[in-house]
């Protein structure tokens, strides 16, 4: 029985000079698909962008103490970069109720399967902390597995 090869990384030229913004926008138009719980949604993001003021504020107070030569800022840092990784797996254990109703995957999740040619990335950031921004700013999630759209906003058709 003959082995089929597959070409693992069939990448044109047109898909290399794509640009900083990858896949389609997310959109809140009629066609785009309710979210059934939208708190772990909510929680989701809160718990991200805590954890981001977090590292932020770690880097900055581990900085200063370095810069004053205070021990007790460093040791300081170091505590608040204990907490941004206390709050990171905080935001894995939430990121795991973030799924899909369609193809049961996590939005807020990175994983190593291949995205959906309309999964929306912006550059510096990855696939799920582009989901995170886009739910926090526009109130929308495009699943990067299935590359359907599901807005938070969405009521229940009574």
């Amino acid at each position: 029985m003959p082995v089929k090869h597959r070409i693992r990384n069939s990448v044109t030229r047109e898909q290399k000079q794509r640009g900083l913004i990858q896949g389609k926008t997310p959109h809140r138009e009629h066609n785009a698909h309710k979210v059934l719980r939208k708190w772990p949604y909510y929680r989701g993001v809160l718990i991200w962008i805590s954890a981001l003021a977090l590292l932020f504020l770690s880097v900055a107070v581990f900085s200063f103490g370095v810069w004053q030569k205070d021990k007790q800022a460093i040791y300081a840092g170091i505590a608040l970069f204990g907490a941004w990784v206390f709050m990171k797996l905080m935001f894995f254990f939430a990121s795991k109720a973030t799924t899909c109703p369609l193809c049961r995957a996590n939005h807020f999740a990175n994983s190593r399967s291949s995205k959906h040619k309309k999964a929306f990335k912006v550059f510096p950031f990855s696939y799920s902390s582009t989901a995170v921004i886009t739910a926090a700013l526009k109130r929308c999630v495009r699943c990067m597995h299935c590359g359907v759209t599901f807005d938070l906003t969405k009521k229940y058709r009574k």
